[in-house]
C-alpha cells in the first residue's frame, strides 16, 4: 500500500491492511487509497456514507483465501451456511435465505465485476487474481436492484489496464490432498491490453468415512468436503477512442465429480410442541469429521460460462455513460446420501440456468451535483430436477419421484440518484429505484423405476397445472406479477477528518416458489418482503493516518420476511414479520512501520414472530435470525521485518462468533455454541519472490457450517468446517 508524499493519507475498510506482493518489502505496512464503487462510481470509502468493508487483493493473499466464501473471517457481521460448493448461503447482519431449493435467489446479492449472480449454485468459486472484495451492508435496492435487502457481496478481479507484461505463478500444498496452482498475466500498448488468468486446485476431501459402533459397521463410503475443479478468465481492454473504453469479459469453470453429499449424523428426538429437534446425541461415528456413508456417489459437476461487455463513454460535456451487458449459462449436478448412513436415501438435484443482464446509466458530477440514472433488465430461464430415491416413496414399492421445475423470470427496474452539497459540510443523498418482477412457473412430479405396485414410469403425481385447473381459486399461483420502488434518503456531515451520516432506506425482494407436491396451495407461492431500514455511522482518521475508526447502528423493519423452516416434512418459505438492530466497530491501528493491527466487532439483536412447525399446529415463536450472534468479533495482527535481503512477516487473524442457532426456529439441535478461529502464518518475500507457511485453524476448534433438523425422522444432518490445516505457498511475479 502507498504513503503519498504529502502525507495526505486515504484510508480504506478495517480489513484493507496488505503486504504489497512485489512491492517494497521493507515497507510492507503502509496504507494504500482504497477505492470502492459501492455508489456504482469509483470513491474513497471513508467518503462513501455507507456500512462497507472491502478486502484488497493483496490482503486476500497475505490471508491465504483462494475461495470466494472464505472472505467471512475478517468481515464484521457476515456470515455463511455451505453444505456443498453448489449451495451457499451469505448471512449477512442476519439476514439470508437457508432454503436449499435450487430456484430461490439470496437477500445478499453477490456480483462479479458488476455483473449480477443469479443464483446460489454459482457463489461458491474459486478466487483468484483479484483486486478487491467489497461487502456493503444494508439494503441497496436503489442502485442494485431488488434481491438486495441485506446487502451485497461484490468480487472485483485484476482487469487488463497495463501496457507493461506482468503476471504472476501461485503454487498451494496443504493437509487432506489440498493442490492448487493458479496465475496470470497481461500487458499490451496504449490502445489494446490484455489480461488472462486461471487457477486448478483438488481436494480429496476433510470429511471421512468413520466407523459406526451401533451396528458395529465401518462405513465405506467417499470423502466429502473436497475440491475438483478450474476456471479460466479473460479480459480485453480497448481504447475505442480517447473518450471510449470497451471492456469484453469471458470466465469459463468446470468442477468434475467433487468429493461431497456425506454427511455428520446425531441421533435425535422431535419437540412435542415445535416438532422441532431436540436432545441430540454424539455424532454416531464419535467424530464430527467422520461419516457413516456407504455411497460412493459422484459428488457434484458443475460447468458455467459468462461473457461479458462494458462500454464506459465520457462526453466532452461531463456526461458518461455506461453499458454492462453479460450472458451466463450455468450447469450442476449433485448427489447425496440423505440417509446419512442410517438409510438408503439417494436425493439429486439437476438444475440449469440461462441469465441476461443489460444495464446503461448516464451520470455526471461536478463540485456541488452528483447523479445517475438509467435502466436495467435481467432474464432467467431456469429449470431443475430432483430426484428423491428410497423406500416407502409411494405406497410400499420402492422407486424414484422427479419433482421437475421450470421457471422464466424477467425484472426490468429504472432508476436514479442525486448527491446534493447543500453547504460546505452538509450533503444530502436520494434515490429511487422502480423495479418490475414477471414470473411464472410450471412443475410436476412423476414416477420412475418403481419395482413394485403398478405405477409405470411417467405417471403423473403431481401437476401444478392441473391443480390450478381444478381449483379456480388459484388461478394465479403459478405467476408473480410485482411491482415495486426501493428508495435511500441520506443526510452526510462532514468534520475536519471524519464524516458523520444518517440514512432511511427502503429495500424490496421479489417473491418465489416453494415447489413441492406436500406443499398445499395456500402456501405454494411466497409473498415478497419490504425492509425499512434506519441507519447512522461514523467514519473518522486519526494520528496522520496511523489509526482508523468507523461505526454504525442500524435498525431493520420487515414486513413479510422470508422465513425458512421444513414445514409439513417438505422445504418450504412463509412471510413472517421481522426485526433486527445493532451495529459493527472497525478500528485500525498502524504504530509504526513494522506493525499492523486490525480490529472489528459486530452486535445484533434478532426477531422473527413464528416458525411453522413440521407438524400441524406447531411451531416456534419470537425466534431469533439463525447465523445471528449477538457478538462477533475479528482480528488481524501483523508483524513485518527486514530480514536476509527481504522481509519477514509474522501473522496472526481470525474470529470469534458468540452462540448463534443455524436454523430460524432456533432448535436446540441447531444451536452452534460459542467458538474462535485462529489462524497463523510466517512469509518470507522479496521484489519478486515469496514464500508463506501456514496454519489454518489453529485450535483445531470444531464448527458448524450447515445444519439441518429433521427430527421427525430421528435424526439431524450436519457439515463443520475443516479441522486444523498445514500448508505452504509459493509465489513467483514477474
Amino acid at each position: 500500500m502507498k504513503i503519498k508524499k504529502d502525507l495526505r493519507i486515504y484510508v480504506g475498510t478495517l480489513s484493507a491492511i496488505t503486504i504489497g506482493l512485489g512491492a517494497n518489502y521493507g515497507y510492507a505496512n503502509v496504507l494504500e487509497e482504497v477505492l470502492v464503487t459501492a455508489q456504482k462510481r469509483e470513491e474513497n470509502l471513508q467518503d462513501v456514507g455507507l456500512s462497507v468493508s472491502a478486502l484488497s487483493g493483496d490482503q486476500l493473499q497475505a490471508l491465504n483465501l483462494n475461495n470466494t466464501i472464505q472472505v467471512t473471517q475478517q468481515i464484521p457481521g457476515l456470515q455463511v451456511s455451505t453444505y456443498m460448493p453448489g449451495f451457499t448461503i451469505f448471512n449477512l447482519r442476519g439476514i439470508s435465505q437457508n432454503n436449499f431449493q435450487d430456484n430461490l435467489e439470496p437477500p445478499i446479492a453477490v456480483y462479479v465485476d458488476d455483473v449480477y449472480t443469479s443464483n446460489m449454485n454459482a457463489v461458491n468459486a474459486q478466487m483468484f487474481d483479484m483486486n478487491s472484495v467489497e461487502v456493503l451492508r444494508g439494503p441497496q435496492g436503489t442502485l442494485y436492484g431488488r434481491n438486495a435487502t441485506g446487502g451485497l457481496v461484490h468480487y472485483r478481479t485484476n482487469q487488463a489496464d497495463e501496457t507493461d507484461l506482468n503476471g504472476y505463478i501461485r503454487a498451494s500444498v496443504g493437509e487432506f490432498g489440498n493442490q492448487a496452482i493458479e496465475g496470470a498475466v497481461g500487458g499490451g500498448s496504449e490502445r489494446v491490453r490484455l489480461r488472462v488468468a486461471g487457477m486448478y486446485e483438488t481436494h480429496d476431501g476433510y470429511i471421512k468415512p468413520g466407523f459406526w459402533a451401533g451396528p458395529d459397521i465401518e462405513a465405506s463410503g467417499r470423502n466429502a468436503g473436497g475440491a475438483d475443479g478450474y476456471s479460466l478468465r479473460g479480459n480485453l481492454q480497448v481504447d475505442v477512442t480517447s473518450n471510449t473504453l470497451l471492456t469484453l469479459g469471458a470466465t469459463y469453470l468446470e468442477d468434475d465429480r467433487v468429493p461431497t453429499g456425506q454427511y455428520v449424523v446425531r441421533f435425535a428426538d422431535q419437540n412435542p410442541e415445535t416438532s422441532f429437534g431436540q436432545n441430540a446425541g454424539a455424532p454416531i461415528t464419535g467424530d464430527v469429521h467422520r461419516h457413516a456413508s456407504d455411497a460412493n456417489y459422484p459428488g457434484m459437476d458443475r460447468d458455467s460460462t459468462t461473457l461479458s461487455a462494458k462500454l464506459s463513454h465520457a462526453f466532452d460535456n461531463g456526461l458518461s455513460l455506461d453499458y454492462i451487458g453479460a450472458w451466463n449459462d450455468m450447469y450442476k449436478y449433485y448427489i447425496e446420501d440423505a440417509g446419512g448412513g442410517l438409510v438408503y436415501f439417494p436425493f439429486s438435484t439437476q438444475a440449469e440456468y440461462e441469465t441476461i443482464t443489460h444495464e446503461i446509466r448516464l451520470s455526471a458530477e461536478n463540485e456541488r451535483l452528483k447523479w445517475q440514472a438509467g435502466a436495467y433488465f435481467l432474464d432467467i430461464d431456469y429449470s431443475g430436477i430432483a430426484v428423491v430415491a428410497g423406500p416407502a416413496i409411494v405406497g410400499d414399492s420402492t422407486g424414484e419421484v422427479h419433482q421437475a421445475a421450470a421457471i422464466d423470470s424477467e425484472n426490468w427496474s429504472i432508476f436514479g440518484e442525486v448527491e446534493l452539497a447543500l453547504s460546505e459540510r452538509v450533503t444530502a443523498i436520494a434515490g429511487l429505484r422502480w423495479s418490475q418482477d414477471d414470473k411464472t412457473i410450471r412443475y410436476r412430479n412423476t414416477a420412475e423405476n418403481f419395482s413394485e405396485a403398478p405405477l409405470p414410469d411417467g405417471t403423473i403425481l403431481f401437476d401444478l397445472a392441473d391443480q390450478i385447473a381444478a381449483n379456480p381459486n388459484y388461478a394465479n399461483v403459478d405467476e408473480v406479477d410485482y411491482g415495486d420502488w426501493a428508495g435511500r434518503f441520506q443526510l452526510n456531515y462532514a468534520l475536519e477528518s471524519a464524516l458523520l451520516y444518517a440514512s432511511v432506506n427502503r429495500g424490496i425482494k421479489g417473491g418465489n416458489w416453494s415447489p413441492s407436491s406436500s406443499v398445499s396451495l395456500d402456501d405454494f407461492q411466497h409473498k415478497e418482503e419490504v425492509i425499512w431500514s434506519y441507519e447512522t455511522g461514523y467514519k473518522g482518521v486519526f494520528m496522520d493516518g496511523a489509526m482508523r475508526f468507523n461505526a454504525g447502528a442500524f435498525y431493520y423493519d420487515y414486513e413479510d420476511y422470508q422465513a425458512f423452516s421444513l414445514t409439513g416434512a417438505t422445504p418450504q418459505i412463509t412471510n413472517q414479520d421481522a426485526t433486527v438492530y445493532g451495529g459493527e466497530v472497525e478500528l485500525v491501528i498502524l504504530p509504526n512501520s513494522n506493525w499492523d493491527i486490525s480490529l472489528g466487532l459486530s452486535l445484533l439483536e434478532s426477531e422473527v414472530d413464528f416458525i411453522p412447525g413440521v407438524s400441524p399446529g406447531t411451531g416456534a415463536y419470537d425466534t431469533e435470525l439463525p447465523q445471528a450472534p449477538a457478538m462477533s468479533f475479528n482480528y488481524l495482527v501483523r508483524y513485518n521485518v527486514d530480514l536476509m535481503g527481504g522481509n519477514v512477516a509474522f501473522q496472526l487473524d481470525g474470529v470469534h462468533n458468540d452462540d448463534q442457532y443455524f436454523e430460524g426456529s432456533n432448535a436446540e439441535v441447531s444451536l452452534q455454541e460459542a467458538y474462535s478461529v485462529a489462524n497463523l502464518s510466517v512469509g518470507y518475500s522479496t521484489d519478486t519472490f515469496s514464500l508463506t507457511a501456514w496454519v489454518k485453524n489453529a485450535g483445531d476448534e470444531d464448527y458448524l457450517l450447515y445444519n439441518l433438523d429433521i427430527a421427525y425422522a430421528g435424526f439431524i444432518e450436519q457439515v463443520y468446517a475443516p479441522p486444523r490445516q498445514y500448508g505452504v505457498t509459493a509465489q513467483l511475479n514477474f
